[in-house]
């Protein structure tokens, strides 16, 4: 009796590993599937003072394979190049490329990914080099190349509406690295310690209202510990939709203050109406008595092309007015204008520049038989309330092509 029992629990692993899935390593291989992304950028950035302006022309190059699962196990290969096509090296590197020994634009590939995952019980194990989503662990993809990172990471959805995931990092790669170097490397004197983060994700079913809440906590022996919690409420209606996103952020240095000595936080909002095509969203975000440690992305309150909430005793105030014009028929352009205000304290020990950045951005997403390419433009103008910062304009424009091959029809 006892051998029939664990003989029909073996098959039903078996019939649940094998299900919507390669049946041999060769299956596993041909039936993968290749995803990229071709990215062609320009940054320049004017000062109007003495600051030496910068600018980047960039080729960069994304590639993803994926086996088909087998037995629940994938394998994952991906690759990243960023190409020189034109920088003028007469002006300052942006940030697109990496510098060569006489401080000039240099081209690099890496290696972006390579991992194996496993996926059972509604559980996914994946250990190698990844690219990573979280607030304040993630791609941080403003340059050419994303950010990645080595370690594993542990996602579980067993519970309806409910995500687990749990983190262990020990390297990572840069918008600009060609090889992976120690998590820990961003604060001083700090040699091994990896990263450990976990969250708990909730998506409270109700019926007339979306509700999504999140927690996190980022932790590294001897450097800080960050305690994040957000939620998003939102709900459509008729005609148009509402939503308010609250967030807090807590923050220490903790054991040897490796990264600094900081005890800090941030709280704020955004909220935000959509309707005929207009999308209007306010942002408030107030830091607390130092800056935040976010060396690996960020999910501050407000982000903007330049500037973000971030610095010691600040208060930062914005709004966004974007419109979808496919709206009246030019469907896949879309804009907006962004203007921040960051006011900080004008005297005392964390005393600094009060910014102001407007931001205006186009972008178009093609269809039809250029499916996948899209165009975006963006300009920002710097504002700096004090005689020794430098005021300037950042323009830039992003080509992008994507595409995705392969997988079983």
């Amino acid at each position: 009796m006892k051998f029939l029992a664990t003989s029909a629990c073996i098959g039903v692993v078996l019939s649940a590993l094998s299900a919507s899935a390669a049946e041999d390593i060769k299956g596993a291989f041909a039936e993968g599937t290749l995803k990229g992304e071709i990215r062609t950028f320009y940054y320049s950035r004017a000062f109007e003072e003495k600051t030496p302006d910068r600018a980047d022309l960039a080729l960069g190059t994304l590639m993803y394979y994926r086996t088909a699962p087998l037995f629940g196990l994938t394998a994952g290969l991906g690759t990243a190049t960023a190409s020189d096509i034109g920088s003028d090296d007469d002006k300052a590197v942006y940030g697109l490329l990496a510098r060569d020994a006489s401080g000039d634009h240099d081209s690099f590939a890496r290696l972006q990914e390579y991992f194996l995952q496993g996926s059972w019980f509604n559980t996914t194990l994946k250990l190698g080099a990844q690219e990573i989503e979280s607030p304040f662990l993630n791609g941080h993809d403003i340059r050419l190349l994303p950010k990645t990172y080595r370690g594993l990471t542990v996602e579980n959805t067993s519970v309806e509406n409910l995500t687990i995931k749990a983190y262990y990092l020990t390297d990572f790669m840069g918008w600009t690295d060609d090889d992976f170097v120690r998590i820990s490397s961003v604060a001083k004197g700090a040699d091994d310690e990896a990263l450990l983060a976990g969250s708990v994700r909730y998506k409270v079913p109700l019926n007339t209202l979306l509700l999504d809440s999140e927690l996190w906590d980022y932790r590294m022996e001897d450097v800080f510990n960050s305690t994040y919690l957000k939620a998003t409420l939102s709900k459509k209606f008729e005609t148009f939709s509402l939503s308010f996103t609250p967030s807090f952020l807590k923050q220490d240095s903790i054991g040897d203050d490796l990264g600094g000595q900081f005890d800090t936080l941030q709280y704020g909002f955004n909220t935000s109406l959509k309707i005929a095509g207009f999308d209007v969203t306010a942002f408030y975000a107030k830091t607390g008595d130092d800056d935040l440690f976010v060396p690996w992305g960020d999910g501050k309150v407000l982000i903007q092309q330049i500037n973000a909430s971030g610095r010691a005793d600040e208060n930062a105030y914005a709004l966004r007015l974007g419109y979808d014009f496919g709206t009246i028929g030019a469907t896949g352009l879309s804009a907006y204008v962004f203007h921040g205000l960051y006011d900080t304290p004008d005297s005392g020990t964390h005393a600094a520049s009060d910014i102001n950045e407007t931001d205006l951005s186009a972008q178009y997403a093609f269809s039809g038989s250029l499916d996948g390419l899209s165009l975006r433009v963006r300009y920002a103008l710097v504002d700096y309330d004090s005689d020794t910062a430098d005021d300037f304009g950042d323009f830039r424009i992003y080509l992008k092509y994507t595409f995705s091959l392969g997988g079983k029809s």
